[in-house]
């Protein structure tokens, strides 16, 4: 086992829980949410071609990929843990994210305002086991990620 396949391996897991999460239950991502699943999306394709990257044996290159999916992980922890932060109310975020009031007696900007509001608040919680927020366990698992991956860098 190394930190290619298990970066694969949980990011595959995650994105399908995430989907499965969205689709079947019904819950709504924030656009933090949507995010926060980038990093995943790249580590999937950073595995795919470090494995390629394997098999022709270009250890230098892999090496650089080793760093890309640290510094990838490292996004994903601080993104994440800014929206724990959002969550929790410790972060004040533009009004875009958060639902703010609209103050218009014009219509027309209202209906627009209405438009533009996104469906699902970033700064309120979608709780998993009434006490950890999705956002929550997504930054348990980039720091476990973070931490394997420096483990296997430094290993080597």
């Amino acid at each position: 086992m190394n930190s290619i396949n298990i970066n694969l391996f949980i990011s595959l897991i995650t994105l399908i829980i995430v989907f499965i999460l969205e689709y079947i239950f019904k819950l709504i991502p924030c656009d933090m949410c949507l995010v926060e699943r980038y990093p995943y999306y790249a580590l999937i394709l950073l595995s795919i071609i470090a494995m390629y990257l394997v098999r022709i044996e270009k250890a230098k290159l892999r090496k650089i990929i080793d760093y890309i999916s640290i510094s990838t992980i490292l996004f994903g922890f601080i993104y994440t843990l800014r929206h724990v932060g959002v969550e929790r109310g410790i972060i004040k975020l533009s009004t875009e994210c958060s639902g703010a009031l609209i103050n218009t007696s014009d219509r027309s900007a209202l209906l627009e305002a209405l438009n533009q509001a996104a469906l699902v608040r970033c700064d309120e919680a979608t709780y998993l086991f009434n006490f950890i927020s999705i956002a929550e366990s997504n930054l348990i698992l980039m720091t476990f990620l973070l931490f394997i991956n420096i483990y296997f860098l430094v290993k080597k």
